[in-house]
């Protein structure tokens, strides 16, 4: 085996060495921006993440809801049936009785409250014609005029 020898300019060697560090090192802004769209890109992932685990739990939530919701149209429908069975059933007799007794106490307090406006009006009536017929001052009784002092 024999090798062969050859002279070559070490120069041309030495730069596409530094030049091949360099592409290797890379720049340091390259490298920046390539670690921030690295870290975007997790950050992405975890938002994606939450909120496909977000979505999840509100869908559930929501199945929750409507379940609930049908248990309470239940109750409704059943509360609102005993309302027309206890509407439509006989009424004991004591209810007649007090309603009988309330409808004759509202005709009484009509009644009454009728006798109370008369009363007023009389009243307002006598204390206006008190004045109306009093006779002026400095008159006697006897010397009153035609028509005052006469009903």
């Amino acid at each position: 085996m024999s090798e062969e020898y050859e002279i070559v300019s070490v120069t041309p060697l030495r730069k596409l060495e530094k030049r091949l560090e360099m592409v290797e090192k890379g720049s340091p802004g390259y490298n920046a921006v390539l670690r921030d769209l690295v870290e975007m890109m997790k950050e992405n992932q975890r938002v994606v993440d939450d909120l496909i685990k977000t979505n999840s739990e509100l869908i559930a939530g929501i199945g929750q809801l409507s379940q609930h919701l049908a248990g309470l149209t239940g109750k409704f429908d059943e509360f609102m049936e005993s309302i027309e069975v206890a509407g439509t059933s006989e009424e004991p007799q004591e209810w007649a009785h007090i309603k009988e007794e309330a409808r004759k106490m509202a005709d009484l307090n009509t009644a009454f409250d009728d006798r109370l406006k008369k009363l007023e009006r009389q009243m307002k009536l006598t204390a206006l014609s008190k004045y109306y017929y009093q006779a002026p001052q400095g008159q006697g009784a006897g010397d009153q005029g035609a028509g005052q002092g006469q009903y």
